[in-house]
């Protein structure tokens, strides 16, 4: 992969990663129409620990929070409902994860899925907003920590945007969207922690020896950029709402089964 290759998938996936686009079906796309398949394990690396870096560094004192509370209180007090509901949530993937990543990466990994998953499943983020919301986390319990975890389940599917899933997910139980938006950047944390940990595990030392660059690079742009998509995200996605990545979506979605499938 060139370094001008290189820099721009990992801006790409530093931008959509927590946007309700889908950073695998641009990845995918862009893939295919630069003729490169697969970027690497060590782009893939690069790109998974840099992101999950920026939520990292972004909710460092809701992290620091959580931690406290763990070694202050009981485990299943109301202090510590964020914690096991993130816990609760991210179980689901875990388990399909592990069961159908080849299944998804042999049949599912194609243009005409992610149109139809665009479509789709922006369409259900459209009206997943217009739901009558209830308030903060604090209104979450284990059950509706399933729910969205099912639905993260879904994210899979390139085209269907891990964050936009669970942001509707969190929408059609009764979060407000910042708040949604809020529990799947935190849920990102250990969904995409296990992916890089998968990852890390199948890379040699010697991979690592020979793509140092390229490792640095990839790291270093996903995580800048995604930490600015973050935060730009949050502060904004109380006033525009959600129907500007909705058309966004549709958009691209019809212009993949028009002149790409």
């Amino acid at each position: 992969m060139d370094i001008l290759q290189l820099i721009l998938l990992s801006f790409i996936q530093g931008l959509t990663e927590f946007l309700p686009v889908s950073s695998s079906a641009h990845l995918v796309l862009l893939s295919e129409f630069l003729g490169e398949e697969d970027q690497g394990i060590i782009f893939d690396v690069g790109v998974h620990f840099g992101t999950l870096m920026a939520a990292l560094v972004y909710f460092r004192s809701d992290l620091q929070k959580m931690v406290v509370n763990l070694g202050s209180h009981n485990l299943f007090s109301q202090e510590n409902s964020l914690t096991i509901n993130l816990v609760i949530a991210v179980i689901p993937i875990l388990l399909t994860g592990f069961l159908l990543r080849d299944f998804v990466d042999l049949n599912l990994r194609n243009s005409q899925v992610i149109a139809y998953a665009t479509i789709v499943f922006g369409i259900l983020l459209y009206v997943a907003q217009f739901k009558e919301t209830e308030g903060g986390l604090d209104t979450l319990n284990i059950k509706k920590a399933l729910i969205i975890g099912i639905f993260q389940c879904l994210a899979l599917i390139p085209g269907t945007s891990r964050s936009g899933i669970t942001i509707t997910a969190g929408l059609l139980l009764g979060l407000r969207a910042r708040e949604a938006s809020r529990f799947s950047f935190l849920l990102a944390i250990p969904t995409i922690g296990a992916i890089a940990l998968a990852e890390l595990i199948r890379v040699s030392s010697i991979d690592f020896t020979q793509s140092g660059i390229e490792l640095s690079v990839a790291l270093i742009i996903s995580f800048l950029v995604a930490y600015i998509s973050i935060d730009m995200f949050l502060r904004l996605i109380e006033r525009i709402g959600f129907t500007p990545f909705v058309i966004y979506r549709l958009l691209l979605g019809i212009g993949l089964l028009m002149f790409w499938t």
